[in-house]
């Protein structure tokens, strides 16, 4: 009798192991892909196209070129620094913050522009603005007027002084954030990681 009743119990413990592999496991694991494919689906819907950026060629604090021909195949981040100096010091060190997020990431490049007569003292503008990743965020030079002009007809934005531009590897820009806003810069964290190249860590 006692016999009996163990294997009845042992059958149905099978049974509920069966039925939880077949039919709950696979469930779950649905549940929670279709959340990850919705999760994806809906930070994608931030993304647009705003063209292509334009041609430019600038010297970056290394004397490197560096111009859409070597942007192309990376994800670039770019903004564009106030003339004032404590305001240009303000916005660098907020965009390098977000730089270090992606500091060990090779298929990212973060681009400052910043309104200068030369481009041989960019080097020391560069550390002045606590800009040492001089692989990975580089600074470019222009004229007060190229630098405007980079700004409104390169990259087409609106307020240069605050925003700042997510560009895809096909050289598309995807959107524009609001640097000031801490929503913003998590929504563009999101979006650089799900848009960068899969490439190894640098």
């Amino acid at each position: 009798m006692e016999e009996a009743i163990n294997g009845k119990r042992r059958r149905i413990l099978i049974g509920t192991v069966v039925v939880v592999i077949l039919f709950l496991l696979p469930a779950g694991s649905l549940f929670y892909l279709q959340s990850g494919l919705n999760y994806r689906t809906k930070i994608m819907a931030g993304l647009g196209d705003f063209g292509k950026i334009g041609d430019f060629n600038l010297l970056n604090q290394n004397g490197t070129p560096v111009s859409p021909e070597t942007l192309s195949g990376k994800v670039s981040v770019v903004n564009f620094l106030p003339g004032d100096d404590a305001a240009g010091r303000a916005a660098c060190e907020r965009f390098s913050k977000l730089h270090k997020g992606f500091d060990e990431t090779s298929g990212v490049v973060f681009l400052s522009f910043i309104a200068t007569d030369s481009s041989t003292g960019l080097l020391q503008i560069a550390k002045g603005l606590g800009i040492n990743d001089h692989e990975q965020h580089f600074l470019l030079g222009a004229s007060a007027s190229e630098w405007q002009r980079l700004a409104t007809d390169i990259f087409k934005m609106k307020n240069p002084n605050s925003q700042v531009v997510l560009v895809d590897s096909s050289l598309t820009i995807r959107n524009y954030y609001d640097l000031n806003s801490n929503q913003e810069m998590g929504r563009l964290v999101e979006h650089i990681a799900l848009i960068v190249p899969k490439q190894n860590r640098r």
